[in-house]
């Protein structure tokens, strides 16, 4: 693939919108922000959607959210909200950020068979993969669609 999936999320978090975007699907919909940027890449990056490879990354993506993530990001608001904690809460967003660059250098093994589609993906077919909620929910649609127009190519 052209660029890996850190690099990617790196740039496209550098777009205060783009970020923003993914920050209400975390905390609206409990989206993993690395299912969306790992959906977002692959589609950049021309790769087919398939429905199983789909479903083991979001099962990885969900599992350490559940387990390491939302744990670590209820503790480093908490942290946040007192002013005597202002290191400790800076040292959380540190392993916040650790945990997310391991998944997201993880993710892409999981992808390492698919195929090319031969031509441009839409984003919102990985999305759909990714996220099937999607068809069920009117308002994760129109905030995906947000995130999905933000998209720029690898």
């Amino acid at each position: 693939m052209k660029q890996d999936l850190w690099r990617y999320a790196l740039g496209r978090w550098q777009d205060k919108a783009f970020e923003q975007a993914c920050l209400t699907l975390q905390d609206t919909y409990q989206v993993p922000v690395s299912l969306l940027l790992c959906g977002l890449w692959l589609a950049a990056s021309g790769k087919q959607p398939d429905a199983m490879v789909g479903r083991r990354v979001a099962e990885v993506a969900e599992q350490f959210e559940v387990d390491y993530l939302r744990p670590l990001r209820a503790v480093r608001r908490k942290a946040g909200e007192d002013v005597r904690l202002p290191e400790f809460k800076r040292q959380l967003q540190q392993v916040e950020l650790e945990g997310e660059r391991w998944l997201l250098t993880t993710l892409p093994s999981l992808c390492d068979n698919l195929l090319p589609a031969g031509g441009q993906v839409d984003p919102m077919a990985w999305m759909l993969v990714l996220v099937p909620e999607l068809a069920q929910c009117e308002g994760l649609q129109d905030a995906l669609n947000v995130l999905v127009e933000l998209k720029v190519q690898l």
